[in-house]
C-alpha cells in the first residue's frame, strides 16, 4: 500500500495536466463554450469510468493493471488487445456523454472537445496508477513520457469525437452508425500503431532492444503528432465555420435591438473580445469582465441554438430556448453597460 506522501504526489502528476488540459480545450471553444460541468464530467468519465471498464475487460487476460503505453510489457509494450480495449471503453464513455447531452453537440469542435476531455482523464489514470507505484525513482525522462502518454490519450478520442461530431446532423441514423464505427476503428488503429511501431522497427532491424529505444519510441510519436496537426486544421476550419454561423444568426438580433452592433462587430474576433473584456476588468473589476464575457457566451449559444433548431427540425424547442436566451443577453447587456 503506497504511502500519504506518495499518494499525494501521483494525484498531483495525474490531476494538473488533465486541468491544463481541459484550460486549453476551453480556450479551443471560442465560440459556443461548453459548460465546465460537462468538461469536469469528460474527464471523470475518462478518468474512473472507462479505465474500470478496459482493467475489468483486460485482466483475465493481461493481469489487473493500467501501465501507460511507454511501459514495457508484453511484446516490448506493442498489445493491439489493450489498444482495443482502451478505445473501446473511451469511446463507450464518449458515447454515452453524447447520448445524456445530446443537444450540446453540434459539430466537429465539440466532438474534439469531448473526447479530447475523456483521452485526457484516461491519461491521469494511467499516471496515477503508474506514479502511485513510487515517485522518488520517476526521472525527468519517464515525467515526460507520462505527460506525453496523457496527450496520446486525448488525441485518439479525439479523433474518434471529431467524426461523430460530423455525423451528428445526418439524416439517416444508419450512417450515423457507420460514422460511428468508422471513428472508433480510427482511434483504435492509431492506438495499435503508436503502441506498435518501435517492435515493428526493432524485428526489421534485427535489434528487438531497439524497442525500447528513444529513436523508435520518436518514429511512433511523429504518428501521433501529424495526427495533431490535421486535427489543429479541423479546429482552425471549426473556428472559421463557426463565425459564420454567429454573423448569419445574430444579424436580425442586432436588427431586433437584442444584440448591440459593438457586440456583433466583435463577437467573432478574439483579440476584441479580450479587449473589450480586458477594459470591463480595468473600468469596473472582474465582476463586469467576467458578465462581458457571460454576455459573449450567450449570444454565442443564442446563434447556435437558432441554428440548432433549423439543422435538426426542431424549430418549437429552439424557439422557445431562443427566447430565454434573449432575456438573458439582454440582463447582461444592462450589466455591463458603461464597460466600453
Amino acid at each position: 500500500m503506497p504511502d500519504p506522501g506518495t499518494l499525494a504526489a501521483a494525484l498531483v502528476l495525474a490531476l494538473v495536466p488533465s486541468l491544463l488540459y481541459l484550460i486549453v480545450l476551453n480556450w479551443v471553444d471560442r465560440y459556443e463554450k461548453e459548460p465546465w460541468t460537462i468538461l469536469f464530467a469528460c474527464l471523470a468519465l475518462g478518468g474512473i469510468a472507462a479505465p474500470v471498464v478496459a482493467i475489468a475487460v483486460l485482466a483475465p487476460w493481461r493481469g489487473i493493471g493500467l501501465d501507460p503505453q511507454f511501459a514495457p510489457g508484453p511484446g516490448g509494450g506493442a498489445d493491439p488487445l489493450a489498444a482495443l480495449v482502451q478505445e473501446l471503453a473511451k469511446g463507450g464513455a464518449l458515447l454515452l456523454l453524447v447520448r445524456t447531452v445530446r443537444d450540446e453537440l453540434d459539430d466537429v469542435l465539440d466532438g474534439i472537445i469531448y473526447g479530447a476531455a475523456i483521452g485526457a482523464g484516461f491519461g491521469a489514470a494511467e499516471t496515477f496508477a503508474y506514479a502511485a507505484g513510487g515517485t522518488h525513482g520517476l526521472s525527468t525522462e519517464t515525467l515526460a513520457a507520462l505527460l506525453v502518454a496523457g496527450l496520446d490519450h486525448a488525441f485518439y478520442t479525439a479523433a474518434f469525437g471529431a467524426v461523430l461530431g460530423a455525423a451528428v446532423h445526418l439524416a439517416d441514423r444508419r450512417w450515423t452508425a457507420v460514422y460511428a464505427v468508422y471513428g472508433l476503428a480510427t482511434a483504435v488503429l492509431l492506438h495499435a500503431l503508436h503502441d506498435g511501431i518501435p517492435v515493428i522497427l526493432g524485428r526489421l532491424l534485427g535489434r528487438p532492444d531497439a524497442a525500447l529505444g528513444i529513436g523508435t519510441r520518436l518514429v511512433a510519436q511523429a504518428v501521433n503528432w501529424v495526427g495533431i496537426v490535421v486535427l489543429a486544421f479541423v479546429v482552425v476550419w471549426a473556428w472559421r465555420r463557426a463565425a459564420r454561423v454567429l454573423r448569419s444568426e445574430l444579424r436580425d438580433e442586432v436588427a431586433g435591438g437584442v444584440v448591440s452592433e459593438a457586440d456583433y462587430a466583435s463577437i467573432t474576433s478574439w483579440r476584441a473580445r479580450i479587449a473589450r473584456q480586458l477594459a470591463a476588468l480595468r473600468e469596473g473589476g472582474l465582476a463586469r469582465a467576467m458578465a462581458v464575457r457571460r454576455l459573449y457566451a450567450t449570444e454565442g449559444e443564442l446563434a447556435f441554438e437558432k441554428w440548432r433548431g433549423v439543422v435538426r427540425r426542431q424549430r418549437r424547442r429552439s424557439r422557445d430556448r431562443s427566447d430565454e436566451l434573449r432575456a438573458e443577453v439582454l440582463r447582461l447587456r444592462r450589466s455591463t453597460e458603461g464597460s466600453e
